[in-house]
């Protein structure tokens, strides 16, 4: 049985970024184009492989792989363990005998690729990509399919082949950099102002020069949205053939009525957390459906909005009305959960662990004094004033003094973006406060100790998530917050937020905000968030729940069902190439 597709990806069994959650959701359509003929290939890290990889017998590439290895090359064959289970190899070069600086000369000679002033960060991708490349040198002596190269990072693996290609950048290495500092991309791009010399610059120029020919050598090029594609060929040089938009299975997400239930029992536990975290401190009133939100995402302070947001919420915070608790889910690098933190999260558990061993003995008193006509109340209040350790427990966990911490997490550096900022934003979780804030810096976990939530689980407990990106070729985090029945906001700015100007009239946008940020004031864009945070709060229950409903289903004109032809039209374009 012949390989139709052969997918190779930096992060397939491996997550490290965005990619990882594109080729997992989409693989179930992948295998209904191309069944047991559709082969994925990626990076073997021991760690990720002990918890996505299983290995299974290998008979059919044995002979290549032994070939391989001979050149110092490990070839791994076994399933994804995602849903689909799609057939994996996953490729070792750490022992590849032959010298990254010969891989670098042979393509500055045959591609120009400059990796003069390369480290560490590309010359492992560079020796993973050239035996990446090896392999399908070796699968195409007995097969014929379309190679289909996911970032700059598996791009190199194409001059090794002969095979139709297919490149898909999903956000352009220098285009991101510039971003980052601070440039007015958008306004760059419209003018044609990008210089090669600004990779240099902006220590790029390998992986831009590796991207470069990536595009260039590729029978077929593609990216994720119109915006990325603007970007990539003024960057680039190469006109994309074909825009591939990422999509989401549905399969993947509970049903509405799951959905409901799961939001009022998840919420549950983020507001126990809430009342561990602040109380001890002060009181906070957690029991008129209070508006939880969140933003999420990699920790690229301009790029994601975070700077934005911030803003936002600081107006927000000047304002009247009920209290907002905003979480940031940003990891970075952290040394350990704040011992406070943890100590007020264990004091609120031995509270509510002694007040439910007091439940029996308060039942009991309880028809006791109905029965006998004694007052019910003050028969309780007796069992909770002779519990020396409960009032023992009380006094210890409400006598911290000073204010709630803005990070749950102490960090492994000093000064950080988002705490900086929120300080300076008067976003400090003083009493008066009426935005109270939590950042998160840690991938969220059942066993992280403090949360103690996975992530899909907090986003479901939230009322809205906010993704105001500067530079986002797709934006998964909306779409997967959407599909969660959560209220959600983009930008213009964002590859998806495009997709839903284009694709969704303003009426049928209830539940999905699309920030205007093209072309208008900062100010402006600060005074239009918060108004959406203002929004989002004053909702009813009714309400909210509709847009909710409403978010769920807009969300769903990205599923594969919808957009994965896409891809097959793109791989049909290569063999046509």
């Amino acid at each position: 049985m012949g390989l139709e597709l052969v997918e190779v990806s930096f992060e397939v069994a491996n997550k490290v970024g965005g990619i990882h959650q594109v080729l997992n959701s989409k693989s179930y359509k992948m295998k209904e184009y191309y069944g047991e003929k559709y082969l994925t290939i990626g990076f073997y890290d021991q760690k990720q492989a002990s918890q996505e990889f299983v290995p299974l017998e290998n008979v059919e590439y044995f002979e290549i792989f032994e070939k391989l290895k001979s050149e110092g090359i490990n070839c791994y064959y076994g399933e994804w363990s995602i849903d689909e289970r799609p057939k994996t190899i996953l490729v070792d070069a750490s022992g590849l005998k032959k010298e990254v600086d010969d891989i670098k000369k042979e393509y500055w000679e045959l591609h120009g690729i400059d990796t003069l002033e390369a480290g560490h960060d590309v010359d492992e991708p560079l020796k993973w990509s050239y035996a990446a490349g090896r392999l399908v040198q070796e699968l195409e002596k007995d097969h014929d399919f379309v190679l289909h190269l996911h970032e700059w990072l598996s791009g190199p693996a194409a001059f090794e082949t002969e095979s139709p290609t297919v490149f898909t950048t999903h956000a352009t290495v220098l285009g991101r950099a510039l971003s980052n500092s601070g440039y007015d991309l958008v306004k760059m791009i419209e003018e044609d102002n990008i210089s090669e010399d600004l990779a240099k610059k902006h220590g790029v120029n390998a992986k831009h020069t590796i991207e470069k020919a990536s595009a260039r050598e590729a029978e077929v090029f593609t990216t994720v949205s119109k915006t990325t594609a603007s970007e990539a060929e003024k960057i680039l040089g190469v006109r994309p053939d074909k825009v591939l938009p990422n999509g989401f299975n549905v399969k993947h997400y509970p049903s509405l009525k799951e959905l409901s239930y799961n939001h009022t029992e998840k919420k549950k536990k983020v507001k126990q957390f809430l009342k561990a975290y602040f109380r001890p401190y002060y009181e906070i009133d957690l029991e008129n459906d209070p508006r939880i939100f969140f933003a999420s995402g990699r920790y690229e302070f301009h790029n994601k909005g975070f700077d934005l947001l911030i803003d936002a919420l600081d107006k927000v915070n000047q304002g009247s009305g009920d209290d907002i608790y905003v979480f940031f889910f940003v990891p970075s690098d952290v040394k350990r959960p704040k011992p406070e933190v943890m100590e007020n999260k264990k004091a609120y558990a031995s509270i509510k662990h002694e007040f439910e061993a007091l439940i029996p003995e308060m039942k009991k008193e309880f028809i006791e004094a109905a029965t006998s006509g004694r007052e019910s109340i003050e028969s309780i209040e007796t069992v909770l004033e002779e519990s020396e350790r409960l009032k023992s427990l009380q006094s210890k966990f409400h006598s911290r003094e000073g204010r709630p911490p803005v990070s749950a997490f102490e960090l492994n550096y000093g000064c950080d973006d988002i705490v900086q900022s929120l300080y300076e934003a008067g976003l400090d979780n003083s009493e008066d406060n009426r935005v109270k804030v939590v950042f998160y810096p840690t991938y969220l976990s059942e066993d992280d100790g403090l949360l103690s939530m996975d992530y899909e689980d907090a986003v479901v407990a939230a009322s809205a998530g906010f993704f105001p990106s500067y530079y986002e070729p797709w934006g998964y985090t909306p779409v997967e917050t959407a599909a969660n029945g959560v209220l959600s906001v983009t930008s213009d700015l964002a590859g998806f937020g495009r997709f839903l100007l284009n694709n969704a009239d303003d009426a049928d946008r209830k539940g999905i905000k699309v920030l205007e940020r093209r072309s208008v004031s900062r100010e402006r864009q600060v005074e239009d968030l918060a108004n959406i945070i203002e929004e989002f709060s004053s909702y009813d229950k009714a309400e909210i729940t509709e847009r909710k409903h409403n978010a769920r289903k807009l969300a769903q004109i990205t599923s594969w069902d919808k957009l994965g032809h896409n891809y097959k039209e793109a791989h049909k374009m290569a063999r046509e190439k």
